[in-house]
């Protein structure tokens, strides 16, 4: 099943901060939250049904795959997972590591709910890149989304 591995994925997708002239010793402190840069909703624009999206905010991110329905050809969001209580540390050249408790949505368990995850990732003006192999993200949807239909949300 695709979701455990895109559930790591997510949560290496969660740093962005733009820092000038980081000391060494700022950047190895760890920050409350998400910078700035990552706080909002980034797409992975992938083939047939593989496509996702992951959203910052102040001190989370959610994110998950897109369902796609058949009646008006669009891509809803399936409910979220992601981390809590985030925190991050600049790496320098737009590079953060992040840190936060793994949640899933009511109803649901992911296999690290309530651990710990850390992972890297790159920001740029129009991209996320996670480190370890994991897709990039931009910040607009390449295709036609929509509303959860009735009963899905």
């Amino acid at each position: 099943m695709k979701k455990p591995y895109f559930l790591i994925g997510l949560a290496a997708v969660t740093l962005g901060l733009t820092a000038n002239n980081v000391s060494s010793a700022q950047a190895a402190t760890w920050h409350a939250g998400t910078p700035k840069v990552l706080r909002h909703t980034w797409f992975y624009n992938g083939k047939d049904d593989n496509k996702a999206y992951i959203t910052y905010s102040k001190s989370k991110s959610t994110g998950n795959l897109f369902g796609y329905d058949s009646t008006s050809e669009r891509y809803y969001r399936l409910p979220g997972y992601g981390l809590k209580k985030l925190k991050y540390q600049s790496l320098g050249k737009h590079v953060y590591r992040l840190s936060g408790i793994q949640y899933s949505p009511k109803g649901s368990q992911v296999q690290f709910d309530g651990q710990r995850m850390t992972y890297k990732v790159k920001v740029t003006k129009q991209q996320l890149h996670f480190y370890k192999g994991y897709k990039k993200y931009v910040r607009k949807a390449t295709f036609a989304t929509m509303k959860a239909p009735a009963g899905l949300s």
